[in-house]
């Protein structure tokens, strides 16, 4: 019985069904407690794609608990990510020790420049920009991630790069 109902679980209509049911929920949940919203819906679509790959070894009457895991961990994962990514990019930018009051007001000046431009940037840029410069992956292991060529990931990164050039050389 158990091995039917399971089989069933990658029945489309149950997914949907379940999907149509719990979605919500979940997104409610995630929202309660991590306080944004674009994230919480990234992290039920990514919990119930986790869902369907699966299906054959969850039964549809553990879908609730199984995508609500999932999704919890999936999102401390990001959480932990944009820290650790935020450490990153503040000790980078940081003396290394302590210059005159002057200096320190420029680099600041300068941090925040920096920090714009890097937020400036369209998505796939940044996002390219951060996991090659921050996160220290190679352009074949970002190509991998982000599912796209490696030529892609190389012309993100250029552009990324000239634009970051410019306006930083317009904002000194």
């Amino acid at each position: 019985m158990e091995i039917k109902q399971a089989t069933d679980s990658c029945n489309e209509n149950i997914y949907n069904s379940l999907f149509r049911s719990i979605a919500p929920l979940l997104r409610n949940f995630l929202y309660a407690k991590y306080r944004d919203i674009d994230k919480s819906n990234d992290m039920v679509q990514e919990a119930f794609l986790i869902l369907w790959q699966k299906c054959a070894q969850v039964l549809p009457s553990m879908a609730k608990a199984f995508v609500f895991k999932v999704a919890q961990n999936q999102m401390l994962k990001s959480l932990e990510k944009e820290r650790t990514k935020e450490k990153h990019i503040h000790f980078l930018f940081k003396p290394s020790h302590s210059e005159t009051p002057e200096f320190e007001m420029e680099f600041s000046e300068f941090d925040l420049k920096v920090q714009q431009a890097i937020e400036g940037l369209p998505d796939g840029q940044r996002e390219v920009f951060l996991m090659n410069r921050i996160e220290k992956m190679t352009y074949s292991e970002i190509a991998e991630a982000l599912d796209v060529s490696v030529k892609a990931v190389e012309k993100r990164m250029h552009k990324a790069l000239l634009k970051l050039r410019i306006q930083i050389n317009e904002k000194i």
